[in-house]
């Protein structure tokens, strides 16, 4: 018997975002993709117990202040319904940074941006989850200039010297990235061309960052494969999970 077809919907709060290098991964698992914008009318369109999985796309923004502030309450009451009923959400970059709020946590911004090509370090937990292929030093692209401080309900999953919290995870079901696995050549020519406009733009040289990515793509798109192939087992593993919880309270 032939099952209907899973939906992964992108809320995407800016015009660069993009899932990149992810989307044909869902795909490939039988999910049919499409795009959000993050505009008031568009969110509260989106029935939380419906998508299969909720992506929060996002970049350089501080995650409670303007532009973001205009949509962030929808988002939130989105997460937040989510979550109380263990329905899958993967949150890149500012998406994370949203979560994180959600759920009792803050942001704050960093000394300095972090905009580069790196290697991140994995916490116990880090280990034993879906972020294991990173242990072998893989660079990912880091683009954020704001730092996530979790609420004890969720466990930090990675780090590196420049920020505390790189990823984290409140179950199998929900995953917050600060960097970003599904980069590709298309997104990171989108953000250099953006990032002329940008206060950020005096600490980041885009020849370096461009010889980066020639170095490192391949093995980011490698990584991004083993990554969220492993999160959508172990989060696929656990659909049925959903309605023992729903009754849970999860704030």
């Amino acid at each position: 018997m032939s099952h209907p077809p899973r939906s992964a919907v992108a809320l995407r709060c800016g015009p660069h975002d993009s899932m990149g290098t992810l989307r044909p991964i869902l795909e490939s698992r039988g999910y049919r993709t499409r795009y959000c914008a993050a505009v008031p009318e568009r969110i509260r369109s989106i029935d939380p117990l419906e998508v299969d999985i909720l992506l929060l796309l996002g970049n350089m923004s501080l995650a409670n202040e303007a532009p973001v502030a205009n949509f962030s309450q929808e988002i939130l009451d989105l997460v937040r319904a989510r979550s109380h009923f263990g329905l899958p959400m993967l949150g890149i970059g500012l998406g994370a940074q949203l979560i994180a709020c959600a759920l009792g946590g803050s942001v704050q911004p960093m000394t300095r941006p972090e905009i580069t090509f790196a290697a991140v370090e994995l916490s116990d937990a880090g280990r034993r989850s879906c972020l294991a292929p990173l242990r072998h030093s893989t660079p990912v692209l880091h683009w954020h200039r704001d730092e996530i401080v979790l609420p004890h309900t969720m466990q930090r999953l990675a780090f590196t010297a420049a920020d505390r919290v790189q990823a984290f995870r409140r179950g199998p079901q929900i995953l917050g990235l600060q960097f970003h696995l599904e980069a590709d050549m298309d997104y990171l020519n989108a953000r250099l061309q953006h990032l002329t406009q940008s206060p950020s733009s005096a600490w980041v040289d885009p020849m370096l960052l461009r010889m980066q990515a020639s170095e490192s793509m391949q093995r980011l798109r490698h990584a991004c494969h083993a990554v969220m192939t492993r999160w959508l087992d172990e989060m696929e593993g656990n659909e049925a999970e959903p309605q023992a919880s729903a009754s849970t309270s999860w704030y």
